[in-house]
């Protein structure tokens, strides 16, 4: 007798069905009854295949379930595991003797073992949890490492990321993966009292191995002894009505400089790209000033035309050009002893130019027809997305202009870099949408999950605040789907698609994975066209419907 086999249930009896030690093997039923075992994949409903001397189970053509819940993705066996597929049950059985021991990943091969298993929950949609236990101490390795291979199961994987970082993937464990760390905390614990556990999500809180890494260690930090905490979002309140949500370390990091930036009066000169959120920045640099007490003034020099533009800025004397009855006060003046914000200070005038130079110079603004200055005291940050070096370069800034504006200079990373803040964003613009419209906040899908992950965002933070209330708008009920997000989200970031800025050595994989996925997005576009009408979707794409049949059960496509 082998030492793997099934016990295979019928209506009327059990039998063993021997395993092969290595290599493949299909199940199928079997023409008696019950199910058989063997090389050739033609009408199976499930493969058995060994991962390092590990089974691991695949559903190909029927529904399958293992002790009960659905299976979609190829999942590691361990013996007394019961699968259940086309009608028929069976309990998989494993002497231990030739159960190869259990490891602990070092580092390197730590990194690469988390790669593979986000990428495979990623393509089969699956979920994947990623705890870090923090020691918070050295530790005896061996021990913690022998403590936590008892307290995981057969398809979870444990490694080390530091001599005092303890990391355990946990496949197939979304909400509910807090259970298992626990678990793996508590049995760590004796030999690392000070030991605290941070899990994060995928998809919820990243896509991939760096981001669900960096998340699970930032929750660890905020974790108390013994306690396994959530990646939430972390929301800073600078005002009574102004507050920054930010869960990533690159702009938790850029805060903090901020912060310290904010108790002098250098000006700060803010870049990034369009929608990044240089605008709160500025605020956050007001708020932490000195200053924060008096008047922080908005100003954007594109908004207007030239002939206005040093008008608004500096003011005016009655006289001083058509239309000016009477003195204005312009908007460095009006901002006097608190903060003016210049948003895209690139699109001022030279007039406008060197006369903010003589404010920052001198701390005087002269009013447009003024033949007398007047002094101000006033902190000034301002913002663009020009490279104002090049600009200046090219005689369209004020060289000495820019290197004044420049004294302290924050650049805003993009939302692309910043992948923990996807998430936590996404659901606080959709949660504030809704309740501008009186309605409660729906859940949001896996998959739609995975996209907004894997969306470039040319529009940064202000194009995920936009689509946010767009989906308040159309998603009527308790979870936003794939349906309803708009072409450029839903196809064009879909999971299985690498990310926009990869490395060119990083965007390839095997021809056959991306000809299958397209395959199958394509039959699944023509099965919603045709409103699920098989006939009308395989002549859409000009397929035999026989065909077109197969490649449904395959894909598992309804």
């Amino acid at each position: 007798m082998e030492r793997s086999y099934l016990l295979v249930f019928t209506a009327d009896s059990a039998r063993l069905v021997p395993l092969p030690a290595a290599g493949a093997a299909h199940l199928r039923r079997a023409s008696g009854g019950g199910l058989e075992v063997g090389p050739d994949a033609e009408g199976a409903l499930a493969r058995l295949t060994f991962e390092a001397g590990e089974p691991v189970l695949s559903p190909i053509g029927a529904p399958l379930a293992l002790n009960d819940v659905p299976l979609g993705a190829p999942t590691h066996l361990t013996s007394g595991d019961v699968l259940a597929v086309d009608g028929l049950r069976a309990i998989f059985h494993r002497d231990p003797a030739t159960r190869p021991p259990r490891r602990v990943l070092a580092a390197g091969d730590l990194t690469e073992r988390l790669r593979q298993e986000a990428e495979r929950a990623r393509r089969y949609r699956r979920p994947l949890g990623l705890l870090v236990v923090a020691l918070g101490e050295p530790a005896d390795g061996r021990a913690v490492a022998a403590a936590a291979l008892q307290a995981v199961r057969l398809s979870d994987v444990v490694g080390f990321a530091t001599p005092v970082e303890l990391v355990v993937a946990l496949p197939e464990c979304g909400a509910s993966a807090l259970v298992p760390a626990r678990r793996v905390l508590d049995a760590v614990r004796p030999l690392a009292p000070a030991a605290r556990g941070g899990l994060a999500l995928l998809p919820g809180d990243g896509d991939d191995a760096d981001a669900l890494l960096t998340g699970a260690r930032r929750a660890a930090e905020a974790a108390a002894a013994g306690a396994v905490a959530r990646l939430h979002a972390d929301h800073l309140r600078l005002a009574d009505d102004l507050e920054i949500v930010a869960v990533d370390p690159k702009m938790r990091s850029l805060l903090a400089f901020v912060r310290d930036l904010a108790r002098s009066d250098l000006p700060i000169l803010v870049t990034g790209e369009t929608g990044v959120g240089k605008d709160l920045v500025a605020r956050a640099a007001h708020a932490w000033s000195p200053r924060a007490a008096r008047r922080f003034v908005s100003f954007n020099c594109a908004a207007l035309p030239d002939s206005l533009l040093e008008s608004e800025l500096f003011g005016h004397r009655q006289g001083a050009f058509s239309g000016a009855t009477s003195d204005r006060v312009g908007l460095l003046e009006s901002a006097a002893g608190g903060t003016v914000f210049l948003d895209e200070v690139g699109e001022c005038t030279p007039r406008a130019q060197a006369e903010l130079l003589r404010v920052l110079d001198g701390g005087a603004v002269r009013p447009v027809g003024a033949t007398a200055e007047k002094r101000v005291d006033l902190r000034v940050v301002a913002a663009t997305n020009r490279d104002l070096d090049a600009e200046s370069q090219a005689g369209r800034f004020r060289r000495d202009l820019y290197f004044r504006l420049g004294a302290a200079r924050v650049v805003v990373p993009p939302l692309r870099e910043r992948p923990l803040d996807v998430a936590v964003l996404a659901r606080h613009f959709l949660d504030g949408a809704c309740a501008d419209l009186g309605r409660p906040a729906p859940a949001l899908a896996d998959d739609v999950m995975l996209r907004l992950q894997r969306h470039a965002w040319p529009g940064n933070v202000r194009e995920l605040r936009n689509l946010m209330r767009y989906l308040a708008a159309v998603a009527g009920g308790p979870v936003v789907e794939v349906a309803h997000l708009p072409e450029g989200v839903s196809e064009s970031a879909a999971p299985w698609r690498d990310r926009r800025d990869a490395a060119p050595g990083d965007r390839f994989r095997p021809l056959a994975d991306e000809i299958r996925d397209l395959e199958r997005l394509r039959l699944a576009q023509a099965l919603a066209a045709a409103e699920g009408v098989r006939v009308r979707a395989a002549a859409l794409i000009g397929m035999p419907l026989r065909t077109f049949a197969s490649k449904i059960k395959e894909y598992r496509l309804s």
